[in-house]
Formats: structure tokens, C-alpha cells, sequence
């Protein structure tokens, strides 16, 4: 076991590591555990990690640096096993990704929100790419897909925060479920552009390729579909299983959170592809997997959340909070080991530049998309024509984090060999892992200041609305009383038809009667309170639980039970 120092770590920009014999030192002298290379990522990690949370400062910087400097004093073994690291991270993300999905809250606006602004950042960043950096569409096709996706891990726990502080304003709830959504919509995409981008992709017609992966998704969602949704039926009844009248399984938390993790391996395990392009369950007419290995761990979380028991879900959530601390830990030290400081100066030649023309469409496309809905009039959005402008700010605001995707994917088109048959493709490479490093230390820091600088004040501005799902329900009372109205009056009528008396001597005598009688609140007992359900007396959502909010928050007394909607 020997020390690699700095210098023998693969530089993305310059690949030419020195030999063994300049950074080989004498192993008796210089012994270097792997278990003291990881006690440094978690300990330090953490502690700097919750360091940049109490200032309110992105935690995912804090690791990065962390990474950074551990590139100094690299194990050779963490070193050698980077690239597993970091995928099984990246699964992490995904089950993460799909974990955060309701089917309940996926109506036609929703999707309109997480959909049309990134796909206007998408293309305005690969045209930025085709006409001035001389890329494929390809090629700025996947560099925008991997830039685009919004920070969940960021922007959920801040507005889990705007939800306690601003009770019942539809916005944060808004973001809460566009986030993971966005996040979903470009980590499948990706997987589709990966099928045209992987060097085994060049020798079928483009038709084909477009028909098998068409087929692909189709065929991975409803997998998914059936994985997720079993595995949450099965699991939520586990208790039941006996034999000879004494219980199995333990019904733990950790139990539910092993089996749908075990589960989401299987899921992605379906998908993967090894090195030399080999696959479990392949397709016939075209090359890879029958399964979009990130779309199906995304399907299973979803349907696995829509068919367990809310109790369930939330057992879940808890234990998955605390397991992806760890995902953090390594995701992002990873990134940071691959960080070195001549990548800055790049910034402003070409990723700033290209970042401004993204975000400028961004903007345009949140304003057409909350106008189109308005004209629209799609069922159960909270938009109005009175605060278009600040809606459409705060929601610019909050797409502004960029962290987790860019740190999951920023590497994938080198380790992939992405458009291996195109002229430049190791120079596309290195920016596209260039940008999503500088995305994530520059879009996560910026975006989090600013957001929490301007988003409490933009949402106290549109204070006087309508709370979430607030405008149905009166319109639901008011339909239920105009029926009882209606009922009523049938009713009187009928009867003064029946017994030939005038509708208005049965209508005092009525009166009169219900005045005589003794009052309805009296008679009426006190609801019995009971407990709630096991898990769902604490706020369990899964990326609050990643401690990435304020300390008061977390620590408030004040706990609304029903924030997200977990009630099916």
C-alpha cells in the first residue's frame, strides 16, 4: 500500500500520469490504510459539511473542498475504486430522485413547469455549444442535459423551510415537487442521448436507433411500474408473514429500506452495461440493455412510494436520509479529489458565457410557462395574472442550485467514451466534466445566496393568494351547499305537494321546531383523538432529513404532518 501523491492523480485536462517507480515510497515507512483514507472523507467531510450548513452557505462546496484537499494525500485503493464510488452514488440519486415523486401531485401543469423551462436552457446551451464551440448536436446535446438539471438536494430542503415559515403559500409546495420531477426529466434523458452518444451506437440507422429507444422507455417504465408497485405492496405487508404462528420479518425501518434498495439494484442492474458493452438483458435490433438502467430506478422509487403504506414511505425516507449523508460524502469528495485550480480561469472564457445564455432562457421559459398555464386555465395551478412577474422570479430563483446531477453525471461522457467516432471528442469530454465542476462550485454557492436573500421576500409579496388546494376546496363547499340547497328545497316542495299546505306555513313550522329542539353541538360528542400512525408523527421527508436546512427549523416544535401530501 503506498501513498500517490497529487501529482499522480489523472488530471481530466492532462491524462498522463508519472510512472510508479517516481511515487512509489518504501511501503514499510509510508503504509497507508485504506481505513484511515476513509475515516478522513467521512469524519472531516462531515464535520465541514455541517460547518457550511451553519453558515448557510451550499454544504456540497464544503465536501468538494474536502475532496480537494485529499487529492494531496490520496489512498491508492479509494483511488483505484473512484469510478464505483461515485456510481453507486449516482444510484443513490436516482432512488433518491424517485423516492420524492407523488403521483398525486403529477398534473398537466406540473409537468409543464418542470419540463418547458429546462428544455429552453437545454437547447439554448447546445446551441450555445454547436455555433461557438463548434460541437455536434450530440454532443451540446448532452452537455446541456447534463448542466440543466436543477439541485434538488439544495432547493427541497430550502423549501421545506419556506413551508414552515410561510404556512400554506403554494410555491414552495410548487418547487418541492418540481425539483425531483426536473431532476427525473434530465437524468432520463440523459439515458436516451446516452443510446445515439456510446461509441456502439454508430453503425444503426438513426430511425432504428430512435424506434428502440423509444421502445426502450416504454418497456422500462413499465417494468418499473410493476417492480416499484409489487415491492411496495409486498413490503408494506411483510408483518403478516409467519410461520407457525410466529412473525418472520421484523417489520423494522431498516428492513423496508434494504429490501427497496435491494430491489432498485436488481432495477438497475437490469439496465447496466459492463465495459466492453456486454448486458444482462439485451435488445435484438439494436445495441444495449432492453432497460433504461436510470429511468427504471427512478419508476420503482415512484410506484414504490405510490403503493406502500404511508407509514411505510416515511420509515423509508428516514432511513434513506441518513444513508445518503454517506452518498453526499462520497459523491461530491470524489469531485472535489478531481478539482484542481487551473479550471477557473476557464470559467469566464466560455462557461460564463454559456451559463448566461442558459439561464436568460430559463427565465423566459418559466414566464411563457406560467402564462401558457394561465391562458390554459390547467386545472388546480396556483398561478395569477397579478403576480406572473414575482411568481415567475422565485421560481427562477429556485432553479438556480445546481449540484447533485452535474456531480453525478459530469464525468460519465469521459468514463463512457462519448462520441468516440467524432473529431474532438476527448477536448468535448473535458469541457463537459470542466463546466459541471465549475456548474456545481459557482451555480450551488450564488444560487443558494441568492435564493436565500430574495425568496422570502418575493413570497411575502404574494402573501394575499389562495393557499395550496385551498380554491378547490371552497369551490367544493360551495358546490356541496348549493346541492343542499337544491335538495331542500325538492324536498319542502314535495311535501307541500303531499300534504296540500303552503310552503310557507311548513317552512315557520320547520323553523319552529328546530328552535324548540335541543342544540346539535351539545348532542354531537368530542372526537376521540388518537395517535397517529407509526412514522407519520415527525416531518420525514427524505431530503429534509439530510440536515441541509437551518438548525431552528429542524428543531421547531411547530410540525405540520401533511406538508407534502403524503395521503393517498
Amino acid at each position: 500500500m503506498v501513498i500517490r501523491l497529487h501529482s499522480n492523480v489523472i488530471n481530466v485536462a492532462h491524462a498522463s500520469p508519472l510512472p510508479e517507480t517516481d511515487v512509489t515510497l518504501n511501503a514499510t515507512a509510508c503504509y497507508y490504510p485504506v481505513q484511515l483514507g476513509l475515516a478522513y472523507l467521512f469524519l472531516v467531510g462531515y464535520l465541514v459539511r455541517t460547518v457550511f450548513v451553519c453558515a448557510g452557505l451550499p454544504p456540497s462546496v464544503g465536501v468538494i473542498l474536502v475532496g480537494f484537499a485529499f487529492s494531496y494525500f490520496f489512498q491508492s485503493d479509494l483511488l483505484s475504486a473512484r469510478d464505483e464510488l461515485q456510481e453507486l452514488s449516482f444510484f443513490l440519486v436516482l432512488l433518491t430522485a424517485g423516492l420524492e415523486i407523488r403521483l398525486k401531485d403529477l398534473r398537466t401543469y406540473m409537468f409543464v413547469m418542470a419540463f418547458l423551462p429546462a428544455t429552453f436552457e437545454l437547447v439554448a446551451i447546445a446551441v450555445y455549444a454547436c455555433l461557438l464551440l463548434d460541437y455536434s448536436w450530440m454532443e451540446g446535446l448532452v452537455l446541456g442535459t447534463i448542466l440543466v438539471a436543477i439541485g434538488d438536494g439544495l432547493v427541497i430542503p430550502k423549501m421545506k423551510e419556506f413551508g414552515f415559515l410561510f404556512k400554506g403559500h403554494p410555491l414552495p409546495r410548487l418547487m418541492f415537487t418540481w425539483a425531483p420531477l426536473e431532476a427525473s426529466f434530465a437524468l432520463c434523458l440523459f439515458g436516451v442521448l446516452s443510446g445515439f452518444a456510446a461509441p456502439t451506437s454508430s453503425g444503426v440507422q438513426v430511425a432504428t436507433l430512435v424506434a428502440g429507444n423509444v421502445l426502450r422507455i416504454a418497456v422500462t417504465v413499465l417494468a418499473g411500474a410493476v417492480l416499484g408497485g409489487s415491492a411496495g405492496w409486498l413490503i408494506s405487508r411483510r408483518r403478516s408473514l409467519s410461520i407457525n404462528g410466529k412473525q418472520v420479518l421484523t417489520g423494522a425501518p431498516v428492513e423496508a429500506f434494504l429490501m427497496i434498495m435491494s430491489i432498485a439494484l436488481v432495477a438497475y442492474a437490469l439496465g447496466a452495461q459492463g465495459s466492453d458493452g456486454s448486458v444482462l438483458v439485451p435488445m435484438n435490433f439494436i445495441s444495449g440493455a432492453m432497460f433504461q438502467p436510470e429511468l427504471m430506478v427512478i419508476m420503482t422509487g415512484v410506484f414504490f412510494s405510490a403503493m406502500a403504506s404511508e407509514a411505510e414511505v416515511h420509515q423509508v425516507e428516514r432511513v434513506m436520509g441518513g444513508v445518503w449523508i454517506f452518498g453526499q460524502l462520497i459523491l461530491f469528495s470524489m469531485i472535489g479529489s478531481r478539482t484542481t485550480l487551473d479550471i477557473f480561469p476557464v470559467f469566464w472564457r466560455h462557461v460564463f458565457p454559456m451559463l448566461a445564455c442558459g439561464l436568460i432562457a430559463r427565465f423566459a421559459g418559466i414566464f411563457l410557462a406560467i402564462n401558457g398555464i394561465l391562458i390554459m386555465d390547467l386545472p388546480g395551478h396556483p398561478f395569477h395574472n397579478s403576480m406572473v412577474l414575482v411568481d415567475s422570479t422565485f421560481c427562477f430563483l429556485s432553479v438556480l442550485p445546481r449540484a447533485t446531477i452535474q456531480g453525478a453525471l459530469g464525468q460519465v461522457p469521459i468514463t463512457g467514451q462519448f462520441f468516440s467516432r467524432l473529431p474532438n471528442s476527448s477536448g468535448c469530454q473535458n469541457f463537459i466534466f470542466l463546466a459541471a465542476r465549475l456548474y456545481i462550485c459557482t451555480m450551488s454557492v450564488v444560487g443558494m445566496i441568492l435564493l436565500n436573500t430574495f425568496g422570502p421576500r418575493l413570497i411575502r409579496e404574494t402573501l394575499d393568494r389562495p393557499k395550496w388546494g385551498e380554491e378547490a376546496k371552497e369551490k367544493a363547499e360551495t358546490d356541496k351547499f348549493s346541492k343542499s340547497e337544491e335538495a331542500s328545497e325538492t324536498l319542502l316542495q314535495s311535501l307541500s305537494e303531499a300534504y296540500q299546505i303552503p310552503e310557507s306555513v311548513l317552512n315557520d313550522a320547520l323553523q319552529r321546531a328546530m328552535q324548540s329542539a335541543p342544540q346539535m353541538a351539545k348532542a354531537v360528542s368530542q372526537p376521540t383523538l388518537r395517535p397517529s400512525a407509526e412514522g407519520a408523527d415527525t416531518s420525514t421527508d427524505l431530503a429534509f432529513a439530510q440536515f441541509d436546512c437551518l438548525g431552528d427549523v429542524l428543531n421547531s416544535k411547530d410540525k405540520e404532518l401533511v406538508w407534502r401530501g403524503h395521503q393517498r
